[in-house]
């Protein structure tokens, strides 16, 4: 889990893909709380990282999904597979079912690279504009140009004359 940089400007979460049925739930289930038990206070600086990884994964995909169409998404991208006996309904209330989970210091630090990311780039306002309102900007953009078409027309009919 982490934040990779995919181009120059660019970066995205990358995560291992969940092969997901409902044996694996039950499984993924009891490794969160045998970590839990194991591991009673996560932020403690004598325990491993790596003893927060399924509590943080979890919290991760719990971030990711919201809806049923969010499952789908993480479905089409590869981050969910499989599914056997777990239709989106259900993979949704899964994971909602977990965001009560304590949060780890692998989540920690996912969250601190993504809002580094943040603070470091303040084009991400500008993109958010632009790709928000293309379709604004677009239509503008038209009446615009076809402004701009009329006047030029008169004006050479006008010089015609």
């Amino acid at each position: 889990m982490g934040l990779a940089r995919k181009w120059i400007i660019f970066a995205e979460l990358s995560m291992e893909p969940l092969s997901l049925n409902d044996a694996r739930a039950s499984w993924l289930v009891n490794m969160a709380a045998l970590e839990l038990c194991t591991t009673p206070d996560f932020s403690d600086d004598k325990k491993e990282f790596e003893d927060s990884a399924v509590c943080s994964y979890l919290l991760l995909l719990c971030m990711l999904m919201h809806r049923e169409e969010d499952v789908h998404e993480l479905r089409t991208k590869g981050i969910l597979q499989g599914g056997a006996g777990l239709n989106n309904k259900k993979t949704l209330d899964f994971f909602t079912s977990l965001q009560s989970l304590r949060k780890g210091r692998c989540y920690a630090l996912v969250m601190v690279e993504i809002e580094n990311y943040r603070n470091k780039r303040p084009w991400i306002e500008l993109y958010a504009f632009l790709y928000n309102n293309w379709k604004y900007i677009v239509a503008i953009g038209s009446a615009f140009g076809g402004f701009i078409g009329i006047i030029t027309a008169l004006m050479k009919l006008k010089g015609a004359h």
